[in-house]
């Protein structure tokens, strides 16, 4: 102990001259400790050889024997042999039974009969097993255990065991209760989840599986809620789409939508859209098209003006009612719900107007604005306003009611613009330099047939297929200032009828003619009879214009008294001249009667003298 203790203390000294030594020699070097690498790679390569022959040597046992933690149909087969192996898997099939537990506790018992059961336990069928194991990969499946399931050692036979399973889902399934999957529901401003409930609904072919696997693996116990066998539900409440789909909808529903429709502002209130929303099969977000369509219906009601009656301040100072037709407001519901979906997936605010399927002129006052087209039917004009100003007016020629081209009235749109168009109907075709419909075939045109515009005409014979026939300089103006949508403003106004110049024209020559008749004579015939035709060719409104038809039938009537008293006076005549005759033939034949009666008596007096 003494020697030891004296080395140690050599050692020491022999040391501390050593590092000064080193200290005088490499003055600014840290001193480093030794590591002896030599030793550190011996350790390491036994440990290795060890771990080595380890490997190696189980790699060589699990050529003959089932890896550890392993299962064969169920039964465990962990390091063991062939033949241990089918001992054990002999002993778990021996008197095989299925108890199966459902929900409510209930418990059924299968025997190996009733699942059709077929065991053929061989060292030859086990060895094939073991023949397709690979030894080395013993660490692997150390901490993955194998489950080997063979149907060719345990199986079902497929008709015994449909048979079975579906008598048993049959019993099970009276007064099942469904499966739901977890959704979503709107509540106090935020959507909120709502838990799945597991039903007791049996699926076929998904609860066969899982006898028939059961069986296989020889398990004698098969509990329905735990292991499954009911419908499960496929979206719950830890859902990543459940989670994924309230974050999305609380977005959508925090969005304002804002609608801004001339000068008045409409947001849409947060439970109302709440009230669209939901989660769809797939737990993506959706909406209630129905609801949302309400919504938008109701949104029309409240702002749309098409087809709606108009007010409209008359060129004739009287405010005026124009019916229904195709103009104005009107919202494109399907246009306006895709919109709205647009706007709540983006998640940001929004101000905006509708989606129009029809546009006006003005949101506010009047929808049509001050500029549009002005036509009384009644009084057959048309007035071009713009600004609030008539630019121009003009007499027109509408459709001819008598033959059912009434032209209706109502607050259109102008649909399009075409010069040099053609008009096509069943008996003709009719070339006019400027057109502009306004309802369907109906519209606005040149008409160089017309002889007059305004009036009757219309009515009387010379009226359209239903359009507004114009003056052609006039279509031309009314064509450089209208394009499509252009308000056409059609109405009646009992009281401002009007005369066409044509007409009036005819009348007045009529008039003339009756009183170029003067004093009625016996020579006055001829200017009566032409006063009269001229009377007769005009219309019916043009007969109402003639202030002196009094006149003429007076003429008449004073011409035929003056015909009367020639025709009395030429047949007193007649008659005196014809009994003077008479009187004369008498007289003759009187004397010719004496005469002969004188020469008889002479005769007769001779007679006697002889």
């Amino acid at each position: 102990m003494f020697f030891k203790k004296k080395q140690d203390v050599t050692s020491v000294e022999e040391t501390e001259s050593t590092m000064e030594a080193a200290q005088n020699t490499a003055p600014e070097q840290n001193p480093k400790r030794n590591i002896n690498w030599k030793k550190i790679g011996i350790i390491a390569g036994s440990v290795a050889a060890v771990c080595l022959v380890v490997f190696v040597g189980f790699g060589i046992y699990f050529q003959s024997h089932f890896y550890f933690r392993s299962t064969i149909n169920g039964t465990k087969t962990s390091g063991v042999n062939v033949s241990t192996a089918k001992d054990r898997l002999s002993a778990s099939a021996k008197g095989y039974e299925l108890k199966i537990t459902d929900k409510k506790k209930n418990i059924k018992t299968l025997t190996a009969d009733d699942l059709g059961i077929e065991i053929d336990i061989t060292d030859k069928k086990l060895q094939n097993i073991m023949d397709k194991q690979n030894g080395f990969m013993w660490v692997y499946y150390l901490f993955n255990p194998k489950e080997y399931v063979d149907d060719a050692l345990v199986s079902c036979d497929e008709d015994t065991l449909n048979k079975t399973v579906f008598g048993l889902c049959m019993e099970l399934s009276q007064n099942a209760t469904p499966t739901v999957n977890a959704n979503v529901k709107y509540n106090k401003g935020e959507f909120q989840v709502v838990d799945e409930i597991y039903g007791t609904e049996i699926v076929f072919d998904d609860f066969r599986n899982i006898v028939e696997k059961t069986a296989q693996t020889l398990d004698k116990n098969l509990d329905m809620t735990a292991d499954k066998c009911y419908k499960q539900p496929e979206y719950t409440a830890d859902s990543k789409e459940i989670k994924s789909l309230i974050k999305s909808l609380n977005s959508y529903v925090n969005t304002k939508i804002t609608y801004t429709v001339g000068n008045e502002k409409e947001e849409i209130p947060k439970d109302t859209i709440g009230s669209w929303l939901m989660g769809n099969d797939d737990m993506k977000p959706g909406f209630n098209d129905e609801l949302m369509g309400e919504f938008v219906s109701a949104m029309g009601k409240k702002y749309n003006t098409y087809g709606q009656p108009k007010t409209l301040n008359s060129q004739y100072g009287v405010t005026v009612t124009v019916p229904g037709g195709n103009y104005g407001w009107k919202i494109d519901k399907d246009k306006e719900i895709a919109q709205l979906k647009e706007d709540l997936a983006k998640g940001k605010d929004v101000s905006r107007d509708f989606v129009y399927q029809y546009t006006a002129a003005s949101r506010d006052g009047n929808d049509y604005g001050n500029t549009y087209v002005e036509i009384n039917y009644t009084a057959q004009m048309v007035y071009l306003i713009v600004n609030g100003s008539c630019v121009m007016s003009t007499p027109c020629v509408t459709g001819n009611p008598n033959n059912g081209h009434y032209t209706p009235c109502g607050a259109y749109r102008i649909t399009y613009c075409e010069k040099d168009a053609i008009l096509k109907g069943d008996n003709y075709r009719t070339h006019v330099s400027y057109w502009m419909p306004f309802n369907g075939d109906i519209g606005l045109h040149d008409a160089i047939w017309q002889k007059s515009f305004g009036g009757q005409r219309y009515r009387e014979g010379f009226g359209s297929h239903g359009c507004v026939n114009l003056p052609l300089s006039a279509a031309g103006t009314i064509f450089a200032n209208v394009k499509a949508g252009y308000p056409v403003l059609l109405y009646e106004l009992p009281g401002t009828e009007t005369i066409d110049t044509l007409t009036q024209q005819n009348a007045n020559n009529c008039i003339d003619a009756i009183n170029s008749i003067g004093e009625v004579t016996a020579d006055s015939g001829q200017p009566i009879a032409d006063a009269r035709a001229m009377y007769e060719e005009l219309t019916d409104s043009g007969k109402g214009l003639v202030t002196n038809i009094q006149v003429l039938i007076d003429a008449e009537n004073a011409y035929n008294n003056i015909l009367a008293q020639i025709a009395q006076q030429q047949a007193a005549a007649q008659q005196a001249a014809q009994q003077a005759a008479e009187e004369a033939a008498r007289q003759q034949a009187q004397q010719q009667s004496q005469q002969q009666s004188e020469s008889i008596k002479n005769q007769i007096s001779q007679q006697l003298g002889q």
